[in-house]
């Protein structure tokens, strides 16, 4: 069984970057009922930051998912949203292996293509085991792969 996660230094990386814009956002909202005259660069913060850091812990929390392949079939868990969906391989219909070069080296990303017109991606940068599940689904279904 191949588990897919997103990595931790991802997870990380994310919880400092809202952290930090909450904060601002935070300090901006205190000074904004804290001063007589609050200068007009402290509502621009908390009108920027809030809706982004808001929204992206939002995002993290309800997006977060952890993918199992292996015995013939694809299971999509939601932990956060205690919801799971299983799919077996015959309901692939297309994946795809994108690669793309940058300066700090190679993005890939894999697209899954469901029956139900559900997408799965996963990306080598994000999330773990991922040349493991690029391995298994050459060896499963490699006719299903779009080139």
């Amino acid at each position: 069984m191949i588990i897919v996660k997103p990595k931790i230094g991802t997870l990380f990386s994310l919880g400092v970057f809202v952290a930090v814009s909450l904060s601002v956002s935070g300090y901006s909202v205190g000074y904004v009922f804290g001063a007589e005259k609050p200068e007009w660069y402290h509502y621009a913060l908390f009108l920027i930051f809030g809706p982004i850091g808001i929204g992206l812990l939002f995002r993290m929390i309800f997006k977060y998912k952890v993918v199992r392949f292996g015995k013939g079939s694809v299971i999509i868990n939601f932990p956060t949203r205690f919801n799971e969906k299983t799919y077996d391989l015959k309901e692939v219909k297309m994946w795809h292996e994108t690669t793309i070069k940058t300066a700090g080296g190679k993005y890939k990303e894999l697209e899954i293509l469901f029956e139900d017109n559900k997408r799965l991606n996963l990306s080598m940068q994000e999330h773990s085991d991922y040349p493991k599940v690029v391995t298994y689904l050459k060896k499963k279904i490699a006719k299903r792969e779009k080139k």
